[in-house]
């Protein structure tokens, strides 16, 4: 129920339901969610651990605030993560049915885009990005990744706001094809070219935007 309970959270803040810097207030996620206030409290927590929300005293707990320059840092490290995770999945042994579990991620994206609520969206991007860092059979890799993974979420929802980026079910797909191919170069570069989309958005101003519109609009 506290993993339930934080993926509720998440999803919220996905679908802009929470903004970067809101109080998130205990007893109202509890009773939104039907749940007691002891599970959303350990959420609360493990989400604290993550990254995700921060508590500050007098002030309670609050979603992660976003930057721009905080955006950048956090890419460069995922995109140092996912390009070495590309090349230990290259350099080991097997062939392409090595990234089917990838191919079908970039096709269960593809459908979630379809359906235009940026939560699942947004869970399928991250499903296929752990799969690529699986690929590589490097498990510390993995997990810190996973460690990520919730404050890129909040990222991409943000990003989600005037709908899914058009680019990216092509880029998923170019990306296991390469990969399949054993075309390392290929592959780094179109994940380069797949995560670095952020420089196109003013985060700061889509949350001063989004603040001005009615919630879940």
């Amino acid at each position: 129920m506290v993993e339930q309970a934080a993926e509720a959270i998440v999803a919220a803040a996905v679908r802009g339901l929470f903004l970067p810097g809101d109080r998130l207030v205990e007893a109202e996620i509890a009773r939104d969610l039907g749940i007691s206030r002891v599970p959303v409290r350990e959420a609360l927590r493990l989400l604290e651990s993550q990254g995700i929300v921060a508590s500050t005293p007098y002030k309670g707990m609050r979603l992660m605030q976003v930057s721009n320059a905080g955006v950048a840092s956090l890419m460069r490290l995922r995109l140092a993560l996912e390009s070495l995770a590309v090349q230990e999945a290259l350099r080991a042994s097997g062939g392409a049915e090595r990234f089917a579990r990838m191919s079908l991620a970039a096709e269960v994206y593809a459908q979630a885009c379809r359906l235009g609520d940026p939560a699942p969206i947004v869970l399928a991007d991250e499903d296929f990005h752990a799969e690529l860092c699986r690929a590589s059979g490097n498990a510390p890799l993995l997990a810190l990744w996973q460690s990520l993974a919730r404050q890129l979420a909040v990222i991409w929802g943000l990003a989600q706001q005037g709908g899914p980026r058009a680019a990216a079910e092509e880029e998923h797909r170019t990306l296991v094809a390469a990969m399949e191919a054993g075309q390392e170069a290929v592959a780094l570069a179109t994940l380069d070219l797949h995560i670095n989309w952020h420089r196109q958005i003013n985060f700061e101003q889509v949350v001063a935007e989004r603040r001005l519109r009615p919630a879940g609009l």
